[in-house]
This record gives C-alpha cells, structure tokens and sequence, in this order.
C-alpha cells in the first residue's frame, strides 16, 4: 500500500466527512415532521365518527382532550391538543325553514358564499363546514337540525367536506333529532 501525501488525505478526509454531514442531513429532513402521539377520537362527545374523517383534520401533538358543553338549542365539542383548542363542533336547533346560509352566516370558520354541495345542505371552506341533519319526519315539523365544524388551522376544504358530511349522519343516528 502506497501513502499518500499529506495534502491528499487530508482533502480526502474532509470530502468523506462532508458526504457524511450531507447524508445525515438528508435523512433527518426525511421524517414528515411533527408526529401525532394520540389516538384519533372514534367520536366527538357521545357522537360516533371514523378516524378516517377526522384525522386529516387534526394536528400534531402528545395529548388528546374533548370538551363537551351545551346551551340551550346547542350541544358543542372541542377537541383540545396539547392544551389547546383545535377542532370544534356543534349541533344546533333552527327554525324549519333555516338554510345552509343562514347557519353559515354565525358560524365560525365558513360563510356563506363558501362553496356548497348536495343542493344547498353542505357549504364548507378549508376552516369550516356547516350541513342540515336529515331527521326522520316524526321530529316535527317546526324546526331542523344542523352541524358545524371548524378547525384551527387551515385544512382541505374537501376534507371538511368529508368529515360534515359523516357528521351529519352520525348526529341524525345519535338521537339529536329527538333532543330538540
């Protein structure tokens, strides 16, 4: 084996360190960021829905907590990570003759001239969603009944979509319809 002037082996050693620095660099900008360590909720607050529908509308963090409260026409729940809220539903009672639009306009997180789908039930937005709950005929026909949802931060309105709609399935199957 030949040695190699000083020069050499030292420009060779400082090549293979900085390969190794770029290496290393690379594969800790490979992980996909902050991680979730909780468990996403299979309901909100006695509400079943999929973890499919709701994951994509959560953030990272250590810790989940659901807050429910009530007042009077309104049954809320926040979702909390790390302490902090992040997700918020509601159901609430209106008047019969109450649109997608008319909810939209006191809702948090969408308006009114957001987008819309299923001929005015749904309008949603990357920060929120509100969606009339189908109750049977029997729950009377002096009110309706609907959800709202709204996130933190910004989201993919067709994921908000998603999870708006599956919402207000599960509140119409939860017995909502009769709390009225």
């Amino acid at each position: 084996m030949q040695a190699l002037p000083r020069g050499r082996a030292r420009s060779g050693l400082a090549a293979a360190i900085g390969a190794a620095l770029l290496v290393a660099s690379v594969a800790g900008c490979s992980s996909s960021g902050p991680e979730r360590a909780y468990a996403t909720p299979k309901g909100l607050c006695g509400t079943k829905v999929s973890a499919g529908s709701l994951e994509p509308l959560l953030p990272p963090g250590k810790k989940i907590a659901a807050k429910p409260t009530s007042a009077v026409g309104v049954k809320r729940c926040r979702l909390e990570v790390d302490g902090k809220v992040v997700f918020s539903t509601s159901v609430e009672k209106r008047g019969a003759d109450s649109s997608a639009r008319d909810v939209a306009t006191s809702a948090i997180g969408v308006n009114p001239n957001d987008a819309g789908a299923d001929n005015g039930r749904f309008i949603y937005s990357k920060t929120g969603a509100v969606g009339r709950v189908e109750c049977p005929k029997s729950a009377g026909a002096d009110s309706s009944f609907w959800v709202t949802a709204r996130v933190s931060d910004d989201s993919d309105a067709a994921d908000m979509l998603r999870f708006i709609k599956e919402y207000a399935t599960a509140a119409a199957g939860s017995g909502a319809c009769a709390e009225g």
